[in-house]
């Protein structure tokens, strides 16, 4: 697939900002309750430092980085898509590709917040409670339509869209590679329809309320798609201006009539202004070696990264060691792990994917010689 410079740049940032949200702003917040764990007396941050990874109080970070990662993967999604025009045995490469990108990772990030949890319930005495068809149905991640509500990690709804976003754009192959209009409308219809006619359905359960769901989420996503056209030469600038902030629009009353919170809503507008921004001004920006690497390893570091690290930090502190080098030292931890998934698995599995995909061939119909 095309390297995007600045989109590669900007998974850096993302994954940035779903860490801090989870070991500082959300950390702070709970004053460490998690998984058994009892909450801190007291906020275990400054709030200097609360300040300063959070200057907005109108910003939420981790949605902020989430809605940066649903619009990068709607940039450059349909340039694999564009690429396999064509070709024989297309869709079943992109699945076989997306497959070994995605699910291998996952699998291992979960085990590893597995393990963090049963930390946690030993550090406690207690035994945890979930099962392993619960475990195998998430890691399936269609944890939603298999009728399981209860996630056991806080990064799975966002893979759960992602994987739902693959398959509209299968269902939408020949429309999205020739970069047609069509399934950006029609998906623009489902949102303000969902939202008007099964408001809330984040509180939801059922059967139709894992249909309904990420609607509003691929429809964000779908925002990149148009950019995408834009990037491919199908679309022009001002069409495309007016196009995504239409969707913007669609996508913000649909979260209004929702009932979201305002600071959520605000986080999504404000990550389109910077994806937007980049696009714009500074495509080729690649963030330089720090955010590069940041980039590398984003999938692995936001897999892993939750239980591992509030459980981590939480009985460092409960140790008597301070909570800024019990952040200081849980955030090296978790980065030279992702870096080790990066090497041991994200990478080998990738490229397994790709070689798998490149051997599928229809085998040719031999011509028999007539007599």
């Amino acid at each position: 697939m095309q390297r995007i410079a600045f989109a590669n740049a900007l998974r850096g940032i993302a994954a940035l900002c779903v860490v801090i949200a989870h070991y500082i702003l959300m950390f702070n917040y709970i004053r460490g309750e998690f998984g058994g764990l009892p909450a801190l007396p007291e906020k275990p941050f400054p709030d200097w430092m609360i300040s300063f990874f959070n200057p907005l109080n109108s910003l939420n970070m981790g949605a902020f980085g989430v809605a940066l990662f649903f619009l990068i993967s709607g940039l450059v999604i349909p340039i694999s898509v564009a690429s396999l025009q064509g070709k024989q045995l297309a869709k079943t490469k992109f699945v076989i590709g997306r497959l070994f990108r995605i699910w291998p990772t996952y699998i291992v990030g979960l085990l590893i917040t597995l393990g963090a949890l049963e930390i946690a319930a030993g550090y406690m005495g207690y035994t945890t409670s979930y099962t392993v068809p619960q475990v195998l149905t998430q890691m399936s991640l269609f944890r939603d339509w298999f009728g399981s509500s209860v996630p056991l990690d806080g990064v799975v709804w966002t893979l759960e869209v992602e994987i739902k976003f693959y398959l509209v754009v299968l269902l939408c192959w020949s429309l999205i590679g020739s970069a047609k209009l069509l399934p950006l409308f029609v998906l623009g219809i489902a949102t303000v329809l969902a939202a008007n006619f099964y408001p809330g359905n984040i509180h939801q359960s059922g059967p139709l309320a894992a249909f309904v769901y990420p609607i509003k989420y691929i429809f964000f996503m779908m925002i990149g798609v148009a950019f995408n056209y834009h990037f491919r030469g199908l679309l022009s600038l001002e069409r495309l201006f007016a196009i995504a902030v239409g969707m913007l629009c669609v996508f913000g009353y649909s979260c209004i009539i929702e009932g979201w919170q305002l600071e959520v809503i605000v986080s999504y507008f404000a990550a389109f202004a910077l994806f937007t921004g980049f696009y714009l001004l500074a495509r080729d920006w690649n963030g330089g070696p720090a955010f590069d690497f940041l980039a590398n390893i984003s999938y692995p570091l936001y897999a892993c990264h939750g239980a591992f690290g509030i459980v981590g930090m939480r009985i460092m502190i409960d140790q008597g060691i301070g909570a800024i080098p019990a952040l200081s030292m849980q955030t090296a931890m978790t980065i030279v792990l992702s870096w080790i998934i990066h090497k041991a698995v994200e990478n080998p599995t990738h490229i397994l994917g790709k070689k798998l995909a490149a051997m599928l061939r229809i085998p040719p119909v031999p011509v028999t010689a007539r007599p």
